[in-house]
């Protein structure tokens, strides 16, 4: 059980600042109300009262008590002071809890001690009311190229709830210049949906569980907030992310002192001392965890895939949850957590280490007795004072911690953790069985409750794990929220069988049992996992882990492309079946959307293939480690980054694909921290590829050291999924090692800005192509003489004396002048022959321009008219 005095800090920490929301809202407050307790929350200075927000922290816990949970009226919760006061005395604090709070938001906030206390008597506020948030994208710089000053930034963030739609910012010239009563208004409305969701969250009974409820509430509704808007300070570190990293600061420092029982005020200031152990985990072996094979059947690939990619983030989560528990702090001290890394915020103890080891090991063998070694978790630490975490210091404690994580990705196992043999492995299976070893994975021993059901006449047996993968992967695309619990837990219908880590259980029925299981603490969490109608789910916990699964819809009944092929009669029931009941899409169904319509009835031209589009954003670690400028940065400014390009992949993206009639039969199989993972039919895949690097270029406010890198590669449906995840990967790697910001595409690379002008190009052949100019010989023609252009710009490259039986290639101009002559314009004669040459001619430019990049256009009409 852990302490309620930690929660009790824990929720003060995060709410220390709801004041400004309140305050910029003009939340009702009397006058009376301040005259009483002005004096007991505000500073005073020069003859007046400063941070008015404080009484407002203090007079929103108090006007709506009844929204939250009835402990914090409670005299007997926790320690001490009561909650509100410590919640509102962060900038008068007398006690020592008090100062907890207090040096938390100041370390939060990258303040030393002087930093501080003339922040804490100089109140210059700035056009509080109408300063927006600036994107901390936008003053990223990998050269030392920063912004000046606060008028060199150009966009910014409306005052919206946080949605797909609300995450992009604007440029300043396009928003509207607002008068004081209309951007109070802003903040008015949305206060008053934030109140109104606030009595509405689940679990009040529930502390632990409400206050993730609370924290994904708070999330939505201040994540475009500045927290300050006084002095130089750019405000571009959101109200949300400096209360949470605010929050697990407190947490820390309340454990610390109580364990090394010097409660007292004096030491709690003490900035010196190496009071935080920063922890972070990192998951290793994702792609082969996803991806591998081995396994004698193919049948429910589908499901499994959705279900290992889901896993990557739950387990991430888990584990990140199960060291909290250990440790004995809330899960909001997980302050970093994205593609299978994370990072937390705990006290310094001897205690805290052991827990971090018996939790390590608790995961690394779940880890290891069911994957055998080909999956592990990373878990690194590092001692903290407060003063790591002032801002001209955070870079070089930043760089430590990097170097550790870095060096433990070189020793995942120690030799102890790794048996020499799996013992019991062979007697483990179950000869009775048709299949003794799992035919999904090849790896592990299939069991008789394994049951899948591969169709009404067929059902195989599992092991536990692909048992289980395949549940998830199943339910998925039927439910919007998981409930997971204690391995104990009274789920009644379906769960998993081999419980995660050992120790949680998860469902995705649990409804009318809710409030049962949460009183008895058998219930950890209640997430919704699905964003809907582009609005986040408000009642509960929103976990953005979940992909988009393209599904049929009814579209598809007029769609014949996907009964082309050699077995039409025998799959028209099948797919009939599946638009009725809105089955989510194979990747056969998927690959044949890449076929086009042509004049006949069920007669298509074209690959039917698919596409895998594998993409990140480039210099990551550089960006993290030197992309914010010494003396801005902080964690709180670390955790804003962190998240925001996060929020692109994990909540935009999804519902671009779900509200795109274009791109809805891309499938997500991994989006999330700066990486991507889709399948699509192969031309849209391309398609997509151009505009997701525009929508993202568009998200970090153009910047230039901020970029992304892709690899496309084709593939037919039936090819193992393993080969698609590698063989993109390859197409990735080469633009890394082609400079970056660019893409490969059928083995070419080119930069973004070349894709758009190549996209011209290909517009340009296809209408000459479609008039009749050129014809289908002349393409294969020019795909020879692409070759050569390549060699001569090779040749050229290397310097020095090119031998006579390499020069062939330098006669490419020639060839294509014969060849433009002899294939285009059959029909036509005298100058309008010679016009429409001269106009094809501009192939000429234009492969010496691209060179192989000009492959890619050329490929692509190829692929789109090949007969099917």
């Amino acid at each position: 059980m852990m302490d309620d005095t930690v929660y009790k800090l824990a929720i003060a920490g995060f709410m220390h600042d709801i004041g400004k929301f309140a305050e910029r809202a003009d939340m009702p407050i009397s006058e009376e109300y301040i005259n009483n307790n002005a004096g007991l929350y505000q500073p005073y200075y020069n003859n007046h009262f400063t941070h008015k927000h404080a009484i407002y922290t203090a007079a929103f816990i108090e006007r709506y008590k009844e929204f939250l949970p009835k402990e914090f009226n409670k005299r007997d919760w926790g320690l001490e002071d009561s909650f509100i006061n410590l919640a509102g005395m962060h900038h008068k604090p007398e006690t020592p809890l008090q100062w907890i709070i207090a040096v938390a938001d100041r370390v939060s906030s990258g303040f030393d001690r002087k930093g501080f206390e003339i922040y804490n008597q100089e109140i210059k506020t700035r056009d509080y009311l109408k300063t927006r948030l600036f994107p901390v994208l936008e003053g990223i710089s990998l050269n030392d190229n920063w912004k000046q000053d606060l008028d060199s930034y150009k966009y910014r963030y409306e005052l919206k709830e946080l949605s797909p739609e609300n995450i992009f910012p604007i440029k300043v010239k396009d928003i509207a210049d607002k008068t004081e009563n209309e951007a109070k208004l802003d903040y008015k409305v949305l206060f008053d949906d934030f109140v109104e969701c606030l009595n509405r969250l689940w679990h009040k009974e529930n502390i632990p569980i409400w206050f993730e409820h609370f924290e994904n509430l708070f999330l939505i509704y201040t994540s475009f907030i500045p927290a300050a808007t006084v002095g130089n300070i750019i405000p571009d570190v959101s109200l949300y992310d400096h209360s949470k990293i605010t929050s697990a600061f407190a947490s820390a420092l309340y454990l610390y002192h109580k364990y090394k029982n010097n409660l007292v005020i004096e030491d709690i200031k003490n900035y010196e001392e190496k009071k935080f152990l920063i922890v972070s985990g990192d998951f290793y072996g994702i792609q082969d965890f996803i991806f591998s094979g081995g396994g004698s059947t193919g049948k429910a690939s589908a499901k499994l895939l959705r279900g290992r990619s889901f896993m990557v983030s739950l387990l991430t989560e888990l584990a990140a949850d199960l060291l909290c528990r250990k440790i004995g702090i809330p899960s909001t001290s997980v302050v970093l957590n994205a593609a299978g890394r994370f990072t937390l915020i705990a006290h310094n103890t001897n205690n805290t280490i052991d827990c971090i080891k018996a939790a390590a090991n608790m995961i690394n063998k779940w880890l290891i007795n069911n994957f055998y070694g080909q999956s592990s978790f990373g878990i690194a630490y590092i001692e903290a004072s407060c003063e790591d975490f002032v801002s001209n210091n955070f870079k070089v404690f930043w760089e430590k911690l990097q170097g550790l994580v870095d060096e433990k990705r070189y020793k995942k196992f120690s030799f102890e953790d790794v048996p020499n043999v799996f013992e019991n492995y062979l007697d483990s299976f179950n000869n009775t069985l048709k299949h003794p070893l799992c035919p999904f994975c090849g790896k592990r021993p299939a069991h008789k409750d394994a049951v899948i059901k591969i169709s009404q006449e067929e059902i195989e047996n599992a092991c536990k794990i692909c048992h289980d993968q395949i549940y998830v992967g199943e339910h998925l695309v039927k439910e919007d929220k998981i409930a997971i619990g204690t391995s104990d837990v009274d789920f009644r219908k379906d769960k998993l069988l081999e419980p995660l880590y050992g120790f949680y259980q998860l469902s995705f029925d649990v409804d009318g049992k809710l409030n049962e299981l949460a009183k008895t603490g058998k219930l950890l969490k209640y997430w919704s996992i699905n964003v809907k109608g582009g609005r986040l789910p408000k009642e509960i916990t929103s976990k953005f882990i979940n992909g988009y699964v393209p599904r049929y819809d009814d579209d598809d009944n007029y769609d014949d492309r996907l009964l082309a092929g050699k077995n039409k009669d025998k799959i028209k029931s099948e797919i009939l079946d599946s638009i009725e009941n809105k089955h989510p899409k194979t990747l056969l169904a998927i690959s044949k959307k890449a076929l086009n319509f042509t004049d006949k009835p069920e007669k298509f031209q074209g690959v039917e293939a698919l596409g895998i589009l594998k993409a990140d954003i480039d210099d990551l670690g550089l960006i993290f480690s030197y992309g914010i400028k010494e003396e801005l940065k902080t964690f709180s400014r670390i955790h804003t980054l962190s998240r925001q390009l996060n929020n692109f992949f994990t909540i935009y993206l999804p519902n671009l694909l779900a509200n795109s009639d274009r791109y809805k039969d891309m499938y997500t199989v991994f989006a999330g921290g700066d990486e991507l993972f889709l399948i699509g039919p192969w031309n849209k895949i391309i398609e997509f590829s151009h505009l997701f690097n525009s929508k993202f270029k568009r998200y970090v406010c153009g910047n230039p050291d901020v970029n992304l890198s892709a690899g496309i590669s084709v593939h037919k449906p039936s090819e193992p999924i393993m080969t698609l995840a590698e063989t993109s990967e390859n197409a990735l790697h080469t633009t890394k090692s082609n400079g970056k910001n660019g893409i490969t595409i059928f083995q070419e690379t080119v930069k973004w800005h070349e894709l758009e002008k190549l996209n011209t190009i290909r517009e340009n052949i296809q209408k000459w192509l479609e008039e009749g100019v050129i014809n289908n010989a002349m393409l294969f023609r020019l795909n020879e003489i692409i070759s050569m252009v390549k060699q001569e710009k090779e040749i050229q490259k290397v310097g020095y004396p090119i031998h006579i039986e390499n020069m062939g290639c330098l006669k490419w101009r020639a060839l294509l002048k014969y060849t433009v002559i002899r294939n285009v314009g059959g029909k036509l004669k005298g100058e309008e022959k010679n016009r429409v040459i001269d106009d094809v001619m501009a192939l000429a430019k234009w492969l010496y321009d691209y060179s192989g990049g000009t492959k890619i256009p050329l490929w692509q009409i190829i692929y789109n008219i090949r007969k099917s």
